[in-house]
């Protein structure tokens, strides 16, 4: 087919720029990077169009005749004009900063809801279904418009609430991971809400294992393990999910080789999202703090997926989550080279090792100094040097309060 597009080939042209009957001949990374089934095609449908939108910032194109070539600089010349009218465009930070507002009113009233449902399953009481699948709906929409303010505040973490939060927060993470993996809409809302009630069976487990600061012995591991089973039994009873939804309380702790629970599932017995939501849950898990456990940094986490890879986890998910997340994830603390602490905000598609900052302390880690500094574009300090990163750290060290940040805004104040 590209042989009809060979006019004029391989020019470069931004995916804001790009229209519907544009063949596409590569894009600004390897193909084996991308959703796309096939190197080279043309642009046929919306959907198209929002696919490369979404994974490219250019991509090359092939012109079939000279007209077609003409039309499409005319729009880049209209498109500059417009472009000349705007007095200000918005940066990444300032687009966060507004969607902040909206995705934390979405966060508490999701928290307040999920620690409701869980309280309801304690007292033996029905809850209901329709405002969880509008949580999810509203979780979606945030992330779909911008994945990292609810992404960061899902790095604000209570040890106290840690099984109703860790249920929103790896539905967070698995909406926008499946984002990242190319899932529809409604797919979205699917392992959304089943991540969402994932482990709503823990509520019927006696509260002395289940907040036991200490290691369970082999018998209270047993009657731990029955979670999976009782959260299989408790969403069964709603006739309007979906198997998908229920399966993912059922199966999220099956592993490939078949030694998970309850059922010793076989690799091709796991569907696709309980892979997603164990990668997910396992994370979290391990960045958070526990009554049990103090919390890790995404490093030893991405440890133990990578190294757990083909045994316990699906090696495609796992892998392909340590991609999404980058080496440091949204909401990562981070210590500059240079002495300072930040909060990532923003990982850069492109340049993972140079991620966005929003620095919190000065060298001699004193808060106070607030400053952002973009690695992506050779941010400076003072002295000369570049910035970069020199270690990650545990959520909650340096005695930072994320919340605090999040609730001013992120705006610098100094």
């Amino acid at each position: 087919m590209s042989g009809q597009y060979s006019y004029l080939k391989k020019i470069q042209v931004r995916t804001h720029n790009l229209r519907l009957g544009m063949y596409v001949s590569e894009l600004d990374k390897p193909w084996s990077e991308s959703r796309f089934t096939f190197q080279g095609f043309p642009i046929q449908t919306t959907d198209d169009l929002d696919a490369l939108q979404q994974e490219c910032d250019w991509v090359y194109v092939d012109f079939p005749t000279d007209k077609a070539y003409q039309t499409y600089l005319e729009t880049i010349e209209a498109s500059d004009s417009s472009s000349k009218q705007i007095k200000h465009t918005k940066s990444d930070f300032e687009l966060l900063q507004e969607e902040l507002p909206r995705a934390n009113q979405n966060f508490q009233s999701s928290s307040r809801l999920v620690k409701d449902v869980m309280q309801s399953i304690i007292r033996e009481e029905e809850f209901e279904l329709e405002p969880v699948q509008k949580a999810v709906e509203e979780c979606v929409d945030s992330i779909l418009h911008n994945p990292d303010a609810l992404i960061l505040l899902s790095n604000i973490k209570n040890a106290d609430e840690y099984t109703a939060e860790h249920c929103l927060r790896v539905a967070i993470m698995s909406i926008a991971f499946g984002k990242f993996l190319g899932m529809s809409k409604e797919e979205l809302q699917c392992i959304g809400l089943g991540a969402m009630l994932h482990d709503v069976g823990k509520m019927r487990i006696p509260d002395k294992i289940l907040n036991k600061p200490g290691k369970l012995s082999p018998a209270e591991y047993c009657i731990m393990q029955d979670h999976a089973l009782e959260g299989f039994k408790i969403l069964q009873e709603k006739k309007l999910l979906s198997a998908g939804v229920i399966d993912i309380a059922h199966s999220h702790h099956e592993k490939l080789d078949g030694t998970g629970y309850p059922r010793k599932l076989l690799s091709h017995q796991i569907s696709r999202y309980a892979k997603i939501v164990s990668v997910i849950d396992t994370f979290d898990a391990i960045t958070s703090e526990r009554i049990y456990s103090p919390a890790q940094s995404p490093s030893v986490a991405f440890k133990v997926l990578l190294d757990h890879s083909g045994t316990q986890f699906d090696p495609t998910y796992a892998k392909k989550f340590v991609e999404w997340m980058g080496v440091y994830p949204v909401g990562s603390i981070v210590e500059m080279q240079t002495g300072e602490i930040g909060i990532v905000t923003k990982v850069h598609r492109k340049q993972k090792l140079k991620p966005r900052v929003f620095l919190v302390t000065d060298e001699d880690k004193e808060k106070g100094f607030q400053k952002v500094v973009d690695l992506a574009n050779m941010a400076v300090h003072s002295s000369g040097n570049p910035y970069q990163i020199k270690t990650v750290h545990p959520n909650g060290s340096f005695d930072i309060n994320l919340k605090e940040f999040i609730d001013n805004g992120l705006r610098i104040y100094r």
